[in-house]
């Protein structure tokens, strides 16, 4: 983790406070997509690509305003399976078909997690 105390920066939580990409989806979106030092993640092309502990990121609307983010905690077969809390949610489909939030064009954005921090 890194950024502290900037919340705007990095991806941290420390001192009763956090930043805007551990807690908003948006923000942990483009987060992801940029960062280069603390967590660290490449974006994929498909969810079968995804392993524990990676990240798919939801825009339900395809407003380009990204409204959820899950962490992969398990498969069935290829496909990944998730866990929210949001509304609590145990090894769900990882597309959200089965949600009031998902919309037919919603867009999905998946992130495998690095294997360490730089």
């Amino acid at each position: 983790m890194y950024g502290y105390p900037n919340r705007e920066r990095g991806w941290w939580l420390q001192g009763g406070t956090w930043s805007f990409s551990w807690s908003v989806s948006h923000s942990m979106r483009w987060y992801l997509s940029g960062s280069t030092k603390g967590l660290t993640a490449r974006q994929v092309g498909s969810p079968e690509e995804l392993d524990l502990g990676d990240v798919i990121c939801y825009d339900f609307q395809g407003d380009g305003r990204f409204d959820h983010t899950t962490i992969v905690t398990a498969k069935d077969g290829a496909m990944p399976l998730v866990n929210a809390h949001t509304y609590d949610a145990y090894h769900r489909t990882w597309d959200y078909k089965d949600s009031y939030a998902w919309r037919e064009n919603a867009k999905y954005v998946f992130f495998k997690i690095n294997d360490y921090f730089t």
